[in-house]
């Protein structure tokens, strides 16, 4: 299979998993994470001996990494879900040995695989960064049927890009 062309939505849900991962994947959301099991740690290790304002500090460094920054994620990607005019219609997204189409309407155009520096295989999505921060995301749950090969011609047609895959391939049925 040369070629796949297939119709995406990105809903919040994407723009909420590309968040995540470029977050705490980067150095940021190591230190973030880092400090707060350290927190953590502290508290139980520590909780009868600290100060209270100790334990209010590691508290606030607790619900603040692990739970106020995903929160504060998840809006930033409903609300941009929401207002950005690129993610209100379909998205129809070709993989080649040229690289990676990307046409909504009569836009697009295609993005070759030496402009691409990192592609990230998620459970349910594919990043395919162009740069530090810009990316565009290809939802695999979208398409199931087509997802390892989407996976495989990625990995076949993207030599010399750096391909990340947190993917295991889907089991087939018995009998199907």
């Amino acid at each position: 299979m040369d070629k796949i062309r297939v119709t995406t939505e990105i809903k919040p849900k994407y723009l909420f998993r590309f968040q995540v991962y470029h977050t705490y994947f980067g150095l940021t959301g190591i230190l973030l994470v880092l400090l707060s099991v350290m927190a953590l740690v502290d508290l139980i290790g520590n909780f009868g001996s600290m100060a209270v304002w100790a334990k209010i500090f590691c508290i606030f460094i607790l619900i603040w990494g692990l739970v106020l920054n995903p929160l504060n994620l998840y809006y930033k990607s409903k609300k941009q879900a929401a207002t950005t005019e690129l993610f209100q219609h379909p998205i129809d997204v070709e993989i080649s040995k040229d690289g990676l189409g990307i046409f909504q309407g009569d836009k697009g155009g295609l993005v070759e695989w030496k402009d691409i520096t990192k592609i990230v295989v998620l459970k349910n999505v594919v990043l395919f960064y162009m740069g530090k921060v810009r990316a565009h995301l290809l939802p695999l749950d979208q398409n199931p049927e087509q997802a390892d090969d989407i996976v495989e011609l990625i990995r076949k047609s993207a030599k010399g890009r750096r391909v990340i895959v947190h993917r295991r391939k889907r089991r087939k049925r018995k009998g199907a």
